[in-house]
């Protein structure tokens, strides 16, 4: 059977949670949240049935050591996390939590780097991002790893979430509303 392709609402303005958590997703991303209301995001969130899905870099307020994870997990109760650090990856790893690993495509490097760090890093999924070079570049990281593989970064309209679909992506993570209730 064939894994429903998902769209990850990145919710930056909580007057747009209400309307996402409306929506079919099985997962939110609050990327407008701050060690203030992060609570009350969450909160709302799993009363809808929704699970959290948190870039920690995107917390206003949080650090980013063992200790932030810690909080993550046992005051905010987040279901998953989203790092790009090798060294935080493996402390987020240790919380026993879902863990994507955000690898940003900029250049020959960067791609080099993120192929050579996926045999080091324990992780559960993989984003790739921007849009444009993940689905350039999403060959030949499957050659490498066979797991979920999610687009982000400027995927912002319906043809661009189709083409991730027909590329072999798990999903896409977008900012853009208009997507969110989308069904490929």
């Amino acid at each position: 059977m064939e894994k429903e392709f998902r769209i990850i609402p990145s919710v930056r303005e909580i007057r747009y949670l209400n309307y996402a958590l409306s929506l079919k997703n099985e997962y939110i991303q609050p990327s407008g949240s701050h060690i203030g209301n992060l609570q009350q995001w969450t909160d709302r969130c799993h009363k809808a049935g929704k699970k959290v899905l948190i870039n920690h870099e995107l917390v206003g307020g949080l650090g980013n050591d063992k200790i932030a994870f810690q909080m993550l997990k046992q005051l905010y109760h987040v279901d998953a996390l989203i790092g790009s650090s090798v060294t935080k990856l493996h402390m987020m790893k240790n919380l026993k939590l879902k863990i994507i690993y955000r690898i940003t495509l900029i250049d020959s490097i960067s791609v080099q780097n993120a192929l050579r760090f996926m045999r080091e890093v324990k992780f559960d999924a993989v984003e790739l991002r921007p849009y444009y070079h993940a689905v350039e570049f999403l060959p030949k990281f499957q050659e490498v790893w066979q797991g979920d593989y999610y687009a982000a970064g400027f995927v912002n309209t319906e043809e661009k979430v189709r083409l991730c679909k027909e590329s072999g992506f798990r999903g896409v993570m977008t900012s853009t509303r208009e997507l969110w209730s989308l069904r490929v």
